[in-house]
């Protein structure tokens, strides 16, 4: 609160999910060094179709979405068909970056909150608050990194994950005991000392992704709601095997959290049974929903800073911020339902538009 006026976005939250959108898109790049141009062009059946195209798409969105906030086309950043190759592609991303956090540390506080006018694609114009343009950047980048990693696997490269729970590992902000950096070492994530600052999370841009991961994933429940049993279950080599099992882990995963916020934590990770029909599952996500929200009305941005612990595996108890772990659990569902996605469009059902920024144009939406 400022002037009595409430802004609706928090810029160090959105400028925390900006800097693990580029820790995670670094990570994509590293993984896909020393590709050939064959195998970087190499065709998938998922997303845009093949690895440079996936990378150019979320070169060309962060791009599109930077020109229509500044208002002015931006030649010094190349159009994303101009910039075929790998180390061109990371580059010209790098240096959109650069310049993007350069602009966003000149806002003042209420700046998020101004509308941007823009033509898109479909020749409609539309009018966004510049906070829900840059948190669709950040939630378009989690869901076609999913596909990204996915293709880089078949091509032998493996990732050991991107999820923001991962950057904090890297990047903590909270003291990590010797033996469980050791952990984390022998994993791949070996935490920097000392801790950093841990950044000022609000509720009000927090509640705005979570309000878009449940919309989001409402819609994949109803879609679903008219397969077979062996459509659910047909396996994939993608992400979790079989859309159940994906549907069941992101509920798995919204309740756990919930769990470890309200409570000790739970010794393990929840697993829902794989007979649990989807119209029983679609009630437990609601119940667990509105038990969330419920926790969220009796918090205050400061309450984000609360240390939060949690049994991530057997011999592994880690603790992050509060507003840490309610970033993880919205890029959590983003990127599984990415895969999901990918295996509803193999089993021939018709998808609506899943981005954050359809969603904000849906009447009714704030």
């Amino acid at each position: 609160m400022a002037h009595g006026i409430t802004f609706v976005f928090g810029i160090e939250t959105i400028r925390e999910c900006l800097r693990h959108n580029d820790w995670a898109c670094e990570r994509v790049f590293s993984l896909a060094a020393g590709l050939t141009d064959a195998q970087f062009g190499r065709p998938f059946p998922m997303g845009p179709g093949s690895l440079r195209a996936t990378l150019q798409h979320l070169y060309a969105t962060e791009r599109t979405w930077f020109v229509r906030w500044q208002g002015t086309e931006l030649p010094q950043f190349p159009h994303s068909r101009d910039v075929p190759a790998l180390a061109g592609l990371h580059n010209a991303r790098r240096a959109l970056a650069s310049a993007r956090d350069l602009r966003l540390s000149a806002l003042a506080p209420g700046d998020l909150d101004r509308a941007i006018t823009y033509a898109a694609q479909d020749g409609q114009v539309y009018a966004s608050k510049l906070g829900d343009i840059l948190l669709h950047v950040c939630n378009h980048g989690v869901h076609h990194r999913a596909q990204a990693l996915n293709m880089l696997r078949h091509l032998g490269r493996k990732s050991i994950g991107q999820d923001y729970l991962f950057m904090q590992c890297e990047q903590p902000t909270t003291p990590i005991p010797l033996d469980m950096q050791e952990k984390l070492t022998a994993f791949g994530f070996p935490p920097a000392t000392p801790v950093r600052p841990s950044p000022a999370l609000d509720l009000v841009t927090m509640r705005a992704w979570f309000r878009y991961g449940d919309w989001a994933q409402r819609r994949v429940l109803a879609l679903t709601a008219g397969l077979s049993d062996m459509q659910l279950d047909q396996p994939f080599e993608l992400g979790l095997r079989t859309a159940r099992r994906t549907l069941l882990h992101i509920r798995d995963a919204e309740q756990w959290w919930y769990e470890n916020w309200t409570g000790p934590p739970p010794a393990e990770f929840p697993k829902l049974a794989e007979s649990t029909s989807l119209a029983e599952l679609h009630k437990l996500f609601d119940a667990t929903v509105t038990a969330r929200d419920a926790y969220f009305d009796s918090l205050r941005d400061a309450d984000l800073q609360r240390v939060v612990g949690a049994n991530v595996t057997t011999g592994l108890r880690l603790e992050f911020r509060l507003g840490e772990t309610m970033l993880q659990l919205c890029a959590h569902g983003t990127h599984h339902r990415a895969q999901l996605v990918n295996m509803l469009r193999r089993l021939e059902v018709s998808l609506p538009a899943l981005d954050y920024i359809r969603m904000t144009r849906e009447p009714g939406q704030p």
